[in-house]
């Protein structure tokens, strides 16, 4: 069910903005035979996000902190035994709160980033990540409003990361920040932008 529902959205949403899904595909599927070393698995980790506010001047502040799961798949395609890439399918629940009211961004998210390996078990990751809204609520108390209609649909950031592998399994420490302002700002100026320290643990399926 679960790969079912990533599936489901993410096609959806690619298709409605015609980009980047014929070449993903094609990509997954030719890269068996375009690189010396496949391998693809499983990930469960953690987001602590928030939203942070700046006018490009005086303002330049943040909600606090929520804490929100992640999971999806990876795959792992080296060039050669230092470099290589490694695109990701995966449901990312961001968004921050303020006391009793939280704000609950949940997308569907490629990030697609070059990997260096900087010793056999350790290695370095850095590249862009692209975020399509699945979900968007404002809930305090029994209050719960759906906003989806109001926040981006897109969310472009960065991603820079450090990971290591122990055998079939793969740890993570990753921080995410968003280009993209989420939403409209009333005095126009101000961006909102998503930021996100994660944590990761993965499970390799496939591959050495």
């Amino acid at each position: 069910m679960f790969f079912g529902y990533l599936v489901h959205t993410f096609t959806k949403q690619f298709f409605m903005k015609r980009i980047f899904l014929p070449v993903l595909l094609i990509a997954l599927l030719a890269s068996g035979n375009l690189f010396a070393q496949v391998s693809g698995g499983v990930r469960v980790g953690g987001n602590l996000s928030n939203l942070h506010y700046t006018d490009g001047g005086d303002i330049s502040e943040s909600d606090d902190s929520k804490i929100g799961p992640l999971f999806g798949l990876y795959l792992t395609a080296m060039f050669s035994d230092q470099f290589g890439i490694q695109p990701e399918l995966v449901y990312s629940a961001m968004g921050s709160k303020d006391g009793d009211a939280k704000l609950k961004l949940n997308y569907i998210a490629l990030p697609v980033l070059a990997r260096y390996q900087v010793a056999e078990q350790f290695h370095i990751l850095l590249g862009p990540q692209i975020g399509f809204i699945a979900s968007a609520k404002y809930v305090e108390g029994d209050y719960d409003e759906d906003i989806k209609e109001d926040v981006e649909s897109l969310d472009v950031s960065g991603v820079i990361g450090v990971g290591a592998d122990f055998d079939r399994f793969n740890v993570g420490l990753r921080y995410a920040l968003g280009f993209t302002s989420m939403f409209d700002s009333a005095e126009g100026d101000i961006k909102v932008k998503n930021r996100a320290l994660q944590l990761v643990l993965g499970y390799r399926l496939f591959g050495n």
